[in-house]
């Protein structure tokens, strides 16, 4: 896998008079090895993914039953008998989730806590174990991607070190995972509660090559750059991370900025889900660290094309083993990808129950909305919000005054494309809360 990066990175000897070939330090080591086995698992084809993914379940299954006091009595061997462990199940179980004797070998353990942007949030525990196969997928999907690692990464996100506008944070090394490889690599962050103009200023200012950015964020400046006419032409990748990312964000991204997303699908709990095909927009499931289940509402595979709960099994954290878990998102499956991987295709994540819209009637659907209302009226940002099955809610981030056709106009637009007449209240907002990490839902149900 290092052999595909470019030539500006190379490893840090750790041998004194050792500067070429580089001897690396033991995580280092690793790290490449594990990089060496993933550059090629990637090319086997499902069935061996699949006959790889049941022998470490077997060796995870026992150990859940033996450690762990939710899975006492669990059999190792009856897999289609493993309950569906509903986020909600996971919650209340507390400490029983937790194994009382994960191997020492796997390093030391950490707390992981998800964002939720309502309600109790996860709390599981994590091993460096865990934390080495995320550095090593991390990349693998740089040298997918061809990123030179020695190159300016601005991030704009939530932060815990405060990165206010003007100036952000300037940095050195883009993260753990390349450390080893480019350790004074530019970073600069900006924290997502700065406004889109401080954004924009800001992105001009320190000129990066690559952007990693929330998609909201991220279309909010590509349509202020839009109207502006401002350009930023040091920028040659766009990474998109934690919210659904919206075909029209991606392609107003190919529109503005001259270069394609690349989007990310995680969770805090279990790591990378899926990340997108060097040669594709759809996503390859990370087989080697997961076991992704889409479920119809029977519980059967869903079929190609189907779109279906994401259920994860964490095949490497024992600390906390996490077996058939309804992380709450829905996806939809794709057919094998021509690229040849073997990594299962996603072609699209939909995001969580609450993203669905409801009729009157019980039917549900994934609401595709914001084209329409873009076309209708002028606006920074918006959200709907589905108070009852009869009514929706849009709050809007005007872009200056709100035109005095538009609130007729957005309603217009909406029981159009949902093809039902929903009572609409418009509501025009300063500006629409994020999770306590930044994120934005463009759609939230209450029903």
């Amino acid at each position: 896998m290092v052999n595909d990066l470019p030539m500006t990175v190379t490893p840090r000897s750790s041998v004194p008079g050792i500067a070429w070939p580089a001897l690396p330090d033991p995580r280092t080591a690793m790290l490449l090895a594990l990089g060496w086995q993933l550059d090629r698992s990637q090319w086997w084809t499902e069935a061996d993914l699949r006959a790889h993914q049941r022998e470490q379940l077997a060796v995870l299954l026992a150990h859940a039953a033996t450690t762990v006091p939710a899975y006492r009595g669990l059999d190792p061997r009856a897999w289609d008998r493993v309950p569906i462990l509903e986020r909600e199940a996971l919650i209340a179980a507390g400490d029983a989730m937790l194994s009382k004797g994960y191997p020492a070998a796997h390093g030391p353990v950490d707390e992981v806590t998800t964002s939720r942007t309502s309600g109790t949030p996860v709390r599981v525990r994590a091993s460096g174990i865990v934390s080495t196969f995320w550095h090593a997928l991390t990349l693998r999907e740089h040298v997918w991607h061809v990123r030179d690692l020695a190159a300016h990464l601005a991030v704009i996100r939530h932060v815990d070190t405060p990165a206010p506008a003007p100036d952000g944070l300037r940095l050195r090394g883009w993260g753990a995972a390349t450390a080893a490889l480019a350790p004074d690599a530019p970073l600069s962050v900006l924290s997502v509660t700065t406004t889109t103009d401080e954004q924009l200023a800001w992105l001009a200012h320190v000129a990066p090559d690559y952007l990693l950015v929330y998609p909201s964020v991220l279309d909010a400046i590509l349509r202020r750059m839009a109207a502006t006419g401002a350009k930023l032409p040091s920028v040659r990748g766009v990474r998109t991370i934690s919210e659904v990312l919206a075909p029209a964000t991606r392609a107003l991204c190919t529109e503005v900025l001259g270069v394609p997303i690349v989007d990310t699908y995680s969770a805090q709990e279990v790591g990378y889900i899926a990340l997108q095909c060097p040669d594709h927009p759809h996503y390859h499931v990370q087989s080697e660290r997961l076991l992704v289940e889409i479920l119809d509402e029977r519980g059967a595979p869903c079929a190609v094309g189907e779109t279906g709960r994401v259920v994860i099994t964490d095949l490497h954290n024992f600390a906390t083993p996490l077996l058939r878990y309804a992380i709450g998102d829905y996806a939809t499956v794709g057919a094998p990808c021509p690229c040849g991987r073997g990594l299962p295709v996603l072609t699209r994540i939909i995001g969580r129950r609450r993203n669905m819209l409801t009729y009157p009637d019980g039917r549900t659907v994934w609401p595709v909305f914001t084209v329409a209302c873009r076309q209708a009226a002028r606006y920074r940002e918006i959200q709907l919000v589905q108070p009852t099955r009869e009514s929706l809610r849009l709050r809007v981030v005007p872009e200056g005054a709100l035109a005095a056709d538009a609130p007729a106009a957005l309603t217009a637009a909406l029981q159009r494309v949902f093809d039902h007449p929903f009572a609409v209240e418009i509501e025009i907002v300063d500006a629409l809360a994020r999770s306590p990490v930044g994120k934005l839902e463009e759609f939230v149900s209450l029903v």
